[in-house]
């Protein structure tokens, strides 16, 4: 890095969320901050419980050192079963939530932070921009 800092590895990214909703967050992605790589996609369109956690836990096998799942909502199909798919491997941390400003800031951050610190990170991004503006007199 041109501070000095060694670079860390990248920490790797599953998105899996209910119909196409993580293909339109890359895509809303790369018009922010360009094509990337890296970042895998999965859907519960069309898969079953057992389908979907068959499929990532099939993507976490590429994973020796852990990686992010990144989830819609908690307590859904997707976070379910990506939460039973990795507990099969090594350190996996599921964060979920996740909206554009928490994959555009992972796309900035994941070859500076390692896996835990990165995973905290993204969830106080994401809170920090959900917020209230109110136009006009009450």
């Amino acid at each position: 890095m041109m501070d000095g800092t060694p670079a860390t590895a990248v920490v790797p990214a599953l998105i899996v969320t209910h119909a196409d909703l993580a293909d339109a967050l890359v895509r809303a992605a790369e018009r922010v901050v360009g094509p990337f790589e890296g970042v895998t996609l999965l859907s519960n369109d069309q898969r079953s419980r057992a389908e979907l956690e068959t499929a990532i836990a099939a993507q976490l096998e590429h994973w020796p050192s852990g990686g992010l799942l990144l989830t819609d909502f908690w307590g859904g199909s997707c976070h379910t079963c990506a939460a039973s798919a990795a507990r099969r491997g090594g350190e996996m941390i599921i964060v979920t939530g996740v909206n554009l400003p928490m994959l555009l800031d992972y796309l900035h951050n994941r070859e500076r932070f390692g896996l835990v610190e990165l995973a905290e990170r993204l969830q106080t991004k994401a809170r920090e921009s959900i917020r209230v503006q109110r136009s006009g007199p009450a």
